[in-house]
């Protein structure tokens, strides 16, 4: 398929980011593939649907009216993308933008050399354009030393297979987003697009980062700690995820029972602060156990989660 002829969609999330709009949106505008972008905000209260109809006429604008998240509000573009014959969907964070005209253009090239891959991520630079951000080091993790071995020898593949891509931008071909689905609704905030890798790999797709392409992404990072509120928050969607995630976890009431074991276990001990932390997991098990089944057996299933094709 040439490149002139792919049907790309744009989804971005937006809310409350109108100081990044004009180096995302323009971005978009400029890339050498055509593009159909759709914005869902969520319920910005700053002007940002204004602004966006003002400037940006071209762009498709779903307005909702309550703060969905990061994956229901990926999901309602998705589903459109889908049902409105896309071949790639590319999900970009509101704070990033394309680094060259033909970012875009390039990643679809690997994407139909590479069909094995279900995501194809760029990598993701600093605004400075200095570094790269932490978070696509980590995720070279063991493909790291074959990917500097090849940097070293200067013959770099066009994809590196990683663990973990971050979904500041993802680029979906349109049979992932079909046997795949979208985010998993059970998550709000973090920890979705943990889960959606671990679905992407049990159904068998690659996950990958394209080096020698790229986006800017405007990442604020906090120079105060985590409350003691977030990181309970923060863990409980990374287990969720974990538990969620069919690669691992081959059954849910042995792990609800490892967790009352080593409760009991730092209980007995007088580990208090140890012994609470068990429990914590234990009770967000018997919580969500119900919903956790639904969607595991969903999975077995090769039922779409999110999109509900």
């Amino acid at each position: 398929m040439e490149n002139n002829a792919v049907k790309l969609f744009v989804i971005v999330v937006t809310y409350k980011g109108k100081r990044w709009y004009d180096r995302c949106f323009t971005s978009l505008r400029n890339s050498t593939i055509p593009v159909q972008t759709i914005v869902v905000d969520n319920a910005s209260n700053d002007g940002t649907v204004e602004y966006i109809k003002e400037n940006y006429p071209e762009i498709m604008l779903i307005e909702s009216k309550e703060n969905l998240g990061f994956g229901k509000g990926n999901n309602l573009a998705m589903k459109y993308a889908y049902e409105h014959g896309c071949d790639y969907a590319f999900l970009l964070n509101q704070d990033a933008w394309l680094d060259q005209d033909n970012t875009l253009e390039k990643l679809v090239e690997v994407a139909q050399s590479h069909p094995e891959y279900g995501i194809l991520s760029p990598v993701h630079l600093t605004v400075d354009k200095k570094e790269i951000e932490m978070s696509v080091e980590y995720g070279t993790n063991r493909y790291s030393a074959i990917m500097l071995s090849d940097m070293y020898c200067g013959e770099m593949k066009d994809v590196y297979e990683t663990n973990y891509a971050s979904a500041v931008s993802w680029l979906l071909p349109r049979k992932s987003i079909q046997e795949v689905g979208g985010f998993n609704p059970m998550f709000q905030q973090y920890g979705e697009d943990d889960e959606y890798l671990n679905r992407m790999r049990y159904y068998g797709y690659k996950v990958g980062i394209c080096f020698g392409i790229d986006v800017v992404h405007d990442h604020q990072k906090t120079v105060n700690p985590f409350s003691v509120s977030q990181s309970h928050y923060l863990h409980n969607q990374s287990l969720l995820a974990k538990l969620l995630d069919m690669n691992t976890v081959d059954s849910l009431p042995k792990y609800k029972r490892y967790c009352f074991r080593k409760y009991i276990k730092y209980l007995v001990c007088r580990n208090k602060a140890v012994s609470k932390l068990w429990l914590d997991d234990y009770m967000l098990i018997r919580k969500h156990y119900e919903e956790i089944c639904y969607y595991r057996c969903q999975m077995q299933q090769k039922n779409s989660i999110g999109l509900n094709y």
